[in-house]
């Protein structure tokens, strides 16, 4: 008998579509496939850092300077910075002018480098602690492949069970365990508004983060932290961590700031201009939120061209609260038009409770749409004509903003704030503020709908139509994208109706 003999082969080859048929029958090991599922697992929503407003021209350049920023970039350790600052005092704009400016942080561009910007102005997730965590831990494993030996145990345990999702104490567990990550590969984590984070087991979040920044670990972690005064912050931050509080550090950048506006925009000059910057820089108390309302209330006098003098009197009759105001503003809201309080109702109601922020045409398809189901298509149309943007602005009051990328926010989490506590009290802006107005948004968009599936174009187009063919389906998919807010309602209608 012939001896038979085998032969094992070990072949690494790269991608090349030129090898796919001699490799069919053969056994392929793919190079990194298993860290490249485990990235898929760990998607994420996040919105919020292309939307934070960028620093004005010469602005937050104290940092570079400051001891406890100094103290924390030149650390051979892991070491923790905490920026504390009031609502409003610009917090989240320093977190993305260092996250921009990364160059000049020692170490910081060879390093790896994750961001996360909680906020309650998104989607529904980016408030929550296990969204965080995944983008926090993606970006961490995209850049450093190396980094996968602390996912991996996790991610094949709970892949093995079929879960859909990761479990949220293995996230926790995946970020705990780099306390072991070698210290010649430092990690920069910027987390921003830790105070517009979910309450539920924030104490925890933080716990973990000051045990990554302890010293005694052999690993370099980098956490830089904002937020506004929290309670569990202020039990977890010890005296070897360093903290800076922002609005005692942010005059030089609002009297910059209100010297330009008064200038270029209000075109003060001399000693009213010097009188005006010093009472804005004054009366700000470090935020930068109150000094930006100030701004578009004095620029509505600019078309009545009033002497520098009577601008300075307006100024000094502005409230001197951000809290005062807002409630300023929103008594204007109340003395308005009847259909001017109607859409600035609809717009609160839309941007309060969308479960995604809306873009200004999606707004503009809910602001048009009647409160009953009496309009016809032609009027529904016909209301379409109206301005969205100028309707946003005069019905808004200053309260929302529009975005670069089109969708519609409140100018900043106070006022948001404030108009959760004051509209259940008004007398004529007054709607519910709770799991109802769920219900009534939930109802525009089955009205919406009706309009869409019941036009004289879907009647004449696609009701006969027995056998679809690939150009129906394509009429009727480019019919569809005519209608703003189908991606919206066909994607978040039954998440609405669920939260009645």
């Amino acid at each position: 008998m012939r001896a038979t003999r085998k032969l094992k082969a070990l072949f690494i080859i790269d991608e090349s579509p030129k090898y796919g048929e001699n490799l069919d029958r053969v056994t392929c090991i793919e190079y990194d496939k298993e860290r490249k599922e485990c990235l898929r697992s760990l998607q994420y929503d996040d919105t919020r850092y292309n939307k934070i407003s960028d620093e004005h021209h010469g602005s937050l350049e104290w940092l570079w300077r400051h001891p406890q920023y100094l103290q924390w970039s030149g650390s051979a350790t892991s070491s923790l910075l905490y920026i504390e600052g009031k609502p409003g005092s610009g917090k989240s704009t320093l977190a993305k002018y260092l996250v921009k400016n990364l160059v000049k942080v020692p170490n910081a561009s060879s390093s790896t480098v994750a961001h996360y910007f909680y906020t309650f102005r998104g989607t529904r997730l980016e408030s929550t602690h296990e969204n965080m965590l995944r983008s926090i831990l993606h970006s961490i494993l995209e850049q450093d492949e190396s980094a996968f030996f602390y996912f991996q145990q996790e991610f094949r345990n709970f892949h093995r069970r079929r879960h859909p999702e990761w479990p949220y104490e293995s996230l926790k567990m995946v970020l705990s365990l780099f306390v072991n990550h070698p210290s010649t590969k430092p990690l920069f984590l910027f987390l921003d508004a830790m105070d517009e984070s979910k309450e539920d087991d924030r104490h925890s979040i933080i716990e973990l983060i000051c045990k990554l920044c302890s010293d005694e670990n052999p690993s370099n972690i980098k956490i830089f932290l904002t937020s506004r005064p929290v309670a569990e912050l202020k039990y977890c931050i010890r005296e070897r961590h360093h903290v800076i509080i922002m609005q005692d550090q942010n005059m030089g950048d609002i009297s910059r700031f209100a010297d330009d506006f008064l200038n270029s925009g209000l075109r003060l000059s001399g000693n009213i201009l010097q009188d005006a910057t010093d009472y804005i820089t004054k009366n700000s108390q470090g935020v930068f939120a109150w000094v930006s309302l100030v701004k578009y209330e004095l620029l509505t006098h600019v078309e009545r061209d009033l002497p520098d003098s009577e601008i300075l009197k307006c100024l000094k009759g502005l409230p001197k609260m951000l809290e005062d105001i807002y409630n300023f503003m929103f008594d204007r809201l109340e003395r308005g038009y009847p259909p001017d309080i109607q859409d600035g109702i609809k717009l609160f109601r839309f941007v309060l409770f969308a479960l995604r922020p809306l873009t200004v045409l999606e707004l503009g398809e809910a602001l048009v749409l009647p409160d009953d189901n009496n309009t016809s298509h032609e009027d529904f149309q016909h209301n379409k004509t109206r301005t969205i943007v100028m309707r946003i602005v005069h019905c808004g009051g200053n309260f929302l903003e529009i975005n670069a990328d089109g969708t519609v926010q409140f100018m900043h989490p106070t006022a948001r704030e404030f108009l959760i506590r004051t509209i259940p009290c008004s007398l004529n802006f007054s709607f519910q503020i709770n799991e109802k107005a769920h219900g009534v948004i939930t109802s525009t968009w089955v009205r919406y709908l009706m309009l869409c599936f019941t036009s004289p174009r879907m009647r004449d187009n696609f009701a006969e139509i027995k056998n679809w063919s690939p150009r129906d389906f394509r009429n009727y998919a480019e019919y569809m994208n005519e209608w703003p807010l189908i991606e919206y309602i066909l994607s978040y209608i039954k998440d609405h109706h669920d939260l009645c």
